[in-house]
């Protein structure tokens, strides 16, 4: 039987009517109504055939699939559909046609879950691009953001600034519905019959769905974040006159939508990992955070990227308008100290020369203690004292206006209006519930699900009349957005004692449109300037012209453009000093007092001046702590973290001070070149040992002991202060101790030259032998005249350019030296002494002194070296040997002369006297009149050591042993 097809399938009401027959039991009487039956039944199975090309309504077939399912039911596994009885029995009901309806019946549900699942994935895919595509516009967003970014901070942004804030609710409302989608997959999954039988087959596919989502969802939480945070901050720099009401309400509401959306994906993540909990319930707790660890820090991939996102606090809204905002603050005062008329005049007409920090350091030690004892009555004359920096005078900027009375108004004004759009339009003020991760033992924290908690914290939605509603009628209102506009004011003058710091060291906003008129980088400046610009904040501070957070802004600020000039000195002072330790020849240059020094400890004491003087800035601030004069703003760690930089540069001068003491007193004293030798001795080796020792006594007020620390930073600071102190002590203590170690090795080193000299020039035997029967020499000899040149001329000569007390050092240890070294050398060879040679000795005596009296220029050391007691010593044993007996007559006989032997009687030789080895002669008369015209005389006092071996010198008497009243010796003395 054919039927042709018609369009639509026949009512299901037909079918639900009919009868099922079963093919064992006799047909009914009636025909018509079997006829009919029939006709149904064929017309069903040709419409369901496969070759039917129609289409048809989806609610058709949803009605059909249902009527047929109270006939058929499908029985697993296989997926069998079969027809059921009246009654839903468990047997089998037979019908002819029963068996085509129940495959048309599985061909139906088929295509219906085959479209299910194709409409599934046609939702999915369309919900993954709208999220890549929101994603990729958030990323544009915020590059576009960053641009303007740059450019502002460039000062290269010439168009009007406009911030993409102005449409943050209205993405934050695109990304709510992007973080919805995946529960919107969900519910299209779990409400769809038609899909419920492919669920397992569905569900690798599910798993990554929502894996991509979950990513999109994380990557587009982040640039929305990167969005506000970098809109915020070109925001800030939109001009307040275009600032409307309806966009700080965008942005309040924006950043509450912002939060919210946070706090929800945390909670489904609490959410997510509790369920998964469950399933992990046999692992102990390690193994449980090992597996549910969510920690950006715990995974290379950006599956978890938008985890480390946070709600965006309040506080942190304004600390970053209020840091942005402080930048004009401080473009103003840069402007206000380096762009008027009179700086600018100043710099062009002045000439900046070398600036003297020693100078510096002594008036600044000066000021400070005026600064101590001045009272009110003198600020003025303290701050026109101040705008003195050494030969310059800085310009006077205290009769201009200030710029900040302006700028705060114009801030106090803008914070108003966006407290109140924040108080009136959101809940931003309020304190939501805070999720924590998981705790240290592993167990995670239950969100409160109690009606209570959630109707305090609910979040209602604008058009809701529940709606948090604020006007500032309140007293407590009142209060609240007085304190926040305070703190608004605290957080911009912290950040603006940041920013103007940076503007003086790198123009990196506000500097291309007026670059010629700007100064550029501090580096550069000459220290006299910088000098004059730190003078010119202390004075404009005393003055009480700009507020008075900004005044410790500029001063923290001067000290650190005075620490800085310092440094960028010592830099270049003592780059000079290690490169001329290489060349330097060791010529005398003349210093600012009078004194000379080689080059090189000239680089290293000018190295030491601009450090001194920020110690002692230190040292000023860290005792008006102490004495509560000034305002306590600074505590004892942050003098010790300024302090920190300058205690290494100090201990490396002092260290290449020592080295280079060291090193070049061994190299010219084993070259014996003298000048170069009592130049770095005398001169520079005192120069920096003194500097040394200025600088342990400027450190030592800031060390204490440990247990006096207030706090942790405060204990590590005053360790390595402490340690670095203790290397500084001993580097002193090394300087003070290496002048006395080398004026010793150089008195030893004259010593044993005199010996050299004296053993090869001297001449021994009958030359003081000779007898006087002829005139007494008048001459000297010539080994005395040669031990003059050689071992006295160099050390007259190296010592020209030194002080007093040097040359004097000096010279006593090389004359020293020699008569020492003569007497002994004297008395080691026993060389005997005729009355004339005595006579011949007593003239090399006098040529010593007189020839030093002719080269010493200075009367000063002049008459000190001659009054030495070596020359007492010298004399007295010429004396001694003088004391000779001479015969009777032999004076009558050869005229005037004397004789070979001294006519001196045993009462003349008793008035000499041993006392404790030292004798002391004295007597009434001369021994003669060639002694009377030497100027020797037995009235002048002279002792020597060892009177018996130069009495036994003698030619004549020398073997006598002379025996000496009692009332002489020692224990009759005694």
């Amino acid at each position: 039987m054919t039927h042709t097809p018609v369009g639509r399938l026949p009512a299901l009401q037909s079918i639900g009517r009919a009868f099922a027959l079963d093919q064992d039991d006799a047909p009914e009487s009636d025909e018509e109504l079997e006829s009919s039956f029939l006709d149904i039944l064929s017309t069903t199975a040709t419409t369901l055939d496969d070759s039917y090309q129609g289409s048809f309504e989806i609610q058709d077939a949803e009605r059909t699939a249902t009527a047929l399912g109270k006939s058929f039911k499908v029985f697993n596994p296989g997926h069998h559909v079969c027809k059921r009885n009246r009654d839903h029995a468990t047997s089998f009901t037979h019908c002819a046609c029963g068996v085509a309806i129940s495959c048309k019946y599985a061909r139906l549900r088929t295509l219906m879950e085959q479209r299910a699942r194709l409409e599934f994935i046609r939702d999915y895919t369309t919900r993954i691009t709208s999220a890549r595509s929101f994603v990729q516009q958030l990323e544009a967003i915020a590059r576009e953001e960053y641009q303007i970014w740059c450019a502002i901070k460039r000062d290269s942004y010439t168009e009007t600034v406009f911030s993409k804030l102005e449409s943050l609710s209205a993405i934050c409302e695109e990304t709510r519905m992007l973080v919805y989608h995946w529960n919107s997959v969900k519910q299209h999954l779990h409400t769809n019959k038609w899909l419920r039988p492919l669920l397992p087959s569905l569900s690798l596919e599910i798993k990554q769905v929502r894996l991509v989502l979950t990513q999109y969802r994380d990557k587009a939480i982040w640039w929305l974040d990167k969005v506000i945070r970098i809109g915020l901050e070109v925001f800030a720099h939109t001009e307040l006159g275009d600032v409307t009401q309806e966009m700080l309400w965008n942005v309040a509401r924006g950043a509450e939508d912002f939060n919210s959306i946070i706090m929800s994906i945390q909670q489904t993540d609490v959410h997510d990992i509790e369920t998964q909990c469950c399933l992990y319930k046999l692992h102990d707790s390690s193994t449980v955070r090992n597996h549910l660890s969510v920690q950006p820090s715990n995974s290379n991939t950006a599956r978890y990227l938008g985890s480390s996102v946070k709600p965006i606090a309040f506080g942190r809204i304004l600390n970053i308008l209020a840091s942005e905002r402080s930048k004009y603050a401080a473009k103003l005062t840069h402007a206000y100290f380096t762009e008027t008329e009179e700086f600018v005049n100043f710099v062009s007409s002045s000439k900046f020369e070398d600036y003297s920090w020693e100078g510096h350091y002594n008036d600044s030690k000066k000021s400070s203690s005026d600064a101590q004892t001045s009272d009110y009555q003198s600020c003025s004359s303290l701050s026109s004292s101040i705008l003195k920096v050494g030969p310059i005078r800085a310009p006077n900027l205290s009769k201009r206006p200030s710029p900040m009375v302006d700028f705060g108004q114009q801030e106090q004004q803008f914070v108003s209006k966006f407290l109140t759009a924040v108080c009136q339009s959101t809940n931003l003020m309020r304190k939501g519930p805070r999720v924590h991760g998981p705790t240290k033992d592993g167990a995670l924290p239950k969100i409160s699900n109690s009606k209570k908690h959630v109707s305090q914290n609910q979040t209602f939605s604008r058009q809701d009349p529940k709606r948090k509603s604020v006007t500032w009628g309140d007293a407590a209102d009142i209060s609240t957005k007085l304190q926040l506009t305070t703190k608004y004011m605290d957080l911009l003058w912290q950040a603006f004692s940041r920013n103007i710091q940076d503007l003086f060291h790198c123009h990196i906003w506000g500097g291309s449109q007026t670059v010629q008129g700007r100064l550029g980088h501090m580096i550069f400046y000459p220290e006299a300037l910088t000098m004059v610009l730190v003078h010119m904040m202390q004075q404009i501070c005393i003055k009480d012209i700009f507020p008075s957070n900004a005044e410790q802004a500029l001063l923290s600020l001067a000290k650190k453009l005075h620490a800085t000039s310092a440094m960028t000195s010592w830099d270049l002072f003592v780059s000079q000093a290690l490169a001329s330790m290489l060349t330097d020849k060791c010529r005398p240059i003349p210093l600012a007092d009078g004194d000379y020094s080689t080059l090189t400890t000239k680089h290293l004491f000018d190295a030491y001046q601009p450090l001194m003087g920020v110690v002692a800035n230190q040292k000023v601030e860290e005792k008006s702590n102490k004495t509560g004069a000034s305002n306590g703003t600074h505590s004892r760690s942050d003098h010790l973290e300024s302090l920190l930089p300058i205690l290494p540069r100090l201990l490396m001068t002092c260290d290449a001070a020592l080295n280079w003491c060291h090193m070049k007193t061994h190299q010219f004293l084993a070259s014996w070149s003298l000048g170069s030798f009592l130049l770095v001795t005398q001169c520079d080796l005192k120069i920096l040992a003194d500097q040394t020792r200025q600088v342990q006594c400027a450190i030592q007020p800031f060390v204490c002991d440990p247990y006096q620390c207030s706090s942790q930073l405060e204990s590590q600071l005053n360790s390595l202060v402490n340690e670095m102190f203790q290397n500084l002590a001993d580097i002193c203590g090394q300087l003070q101790t290496l002048s006395g170690i080398k004026m010793k090795q150089y008195s030893e080193r004259s010593s044993h030259m005199a010996i050299d000299y004296f053993q090869g020039a001297m001449p021994l035997g009958k030359v003081w032998r000779k007898k006087s029967n002829q005139e007494f020499p008048s001459d000297p000899n010539q080994y005395i005249e040669q031990a003059l040149e050689h071992l006295i001329e160099p050390v007259i000569m190296g010592v020209g350019q030194l002080k007093t007390t040097a040359q004097l050092g000096a010279l006593s240890m090389a004359v020293m030296a020699m008569c020492e070294t003569w007497m002994q050398h004297i008395l080691k060879e026993k060389i005997k002494f005729s009355l004339y040679g005595a006579h011949q000795l007593l003239i090399d005596v006098m040529r010593v002194r007189t020839w030093l009296s002719q080269y010493l220029q200075n009367e000063e050391v002049k008459q000190s070296i001659l009054a030495l007691d070596i020359f007492k010593s010298l004399t007295g044993a010429v004396i001694l040997l003088k004391r000779q007996p001479r015969r009777r007559g032999i004076g009558a006989i050869t005229g005037d002369g004397p004789s070979e032997y001294s006519t001196s009687s045993m009462s003349d030789q008793s008035r000499g006297s041993i006392s404790g080895g030292l004798t002391p002669f004295s007597g009434s008369e001369c021994s003669s009149e060639h002694d009377q015209d030497l100027g020797i005389c037995d009235t002048d006092n002279y002792t020597i050591p060892n009177p018996e071996a130069w009495l036994a010198l003698r030619v004549h008497g020398g073997a006598r042993t002379w025996k000496l009243p009692t009332c002489f010796t020692r224990d009759a003395v005694e």
